[in-house]
């Protein structure tokens, strides 16, 4: 179940809250940080959901998550400009941010961003891909996502395929994108034994 944020000192649209708790969605309002303590403890147990947060809780979480030592155990590299121009010629998406690399076992074809985004418009439609990376002073948090990752080339499932040079991992990005807006998940897989002590506070 996705799962809706808002967080004080914020007010409060009753009206929408009503829309979302008749779709079957439930609404959580909280302090920021207690809404970070909660997030974390969902992506330590493993749960999966989907967060829409408010950028300062949002960046609170990344600064616990993406730490250096994480970073580089998946590989996660800044999109380059070329990339970014490329993106936004062929889809129309403005993009930033990180994201790592998958190399196909089978043909060895490269998966990342853009193939990314490609075969979510296959599969979601274009609005919906546009929308998600076009809204504004939110965050939409992928918690322990099942991931379908679908190579482009020979249509092979990558269940974890091989970074070069590295482990065995998944797909992992941390986006960012317009009016701080962000697009990011979060595993408990890759947290082991170099997981974070201390829980960062929300800035204000």
């Amino acid at each position: 179940m996705t799962t809706a944020t808002i967080s004080k000192p914020s007010p409060l649209d009753l009206e929408s809250i009503q829309k979302l708790v008749h779709q079957g969605k439930s609404v959580v309002s909280s302090e920021d940080s207690e809404m970070v303590k909660w997030a974390i403890k969902r992506i330590k147990g493993g749960e999966k959901m989907t967060l829409y947060l408010k950028p300062t809780v949002f960046d609170a979480i990344e600064r616990w998550y993406w730490t250096p030592e994480r970073m580089q155990l998946v590989g996660l590299e800044p999109l380059t400009p070329q990339l970014k121009k490329k993106i936004k010629n062929d889809f129309g998406i403005k993009i930033d941010g990180y994201a790592n690399s998958l190399e196909c076992p089978r043909c060895s074809a490269q998966y990342s961003t853009y193939e990314f985004i490609e075969q979510g418009i296959e599969q979601h439609g274009g609005d919906i891909v546009r929308q998600t990376f076009s809204l504004k002073r939110a965050a939409v948090l992928q918690i322990n996502p099942v991931q379908d990752i679908i190579c482009r080339s020979c249509s092979l499932r990558l269940i974890r395929a091989a970074r070069p040079g590295s482990i065995r991992v998944t797909y992992h990005y941390n986006y960012s994108c317009v009016e701080r807006n962000a697009y990011a998940c979060c595993e408990s897989s890759i947290l082991g034994p170099i997981i974070a002590a201390t829980v960062p506070a929300a800035s204000k």
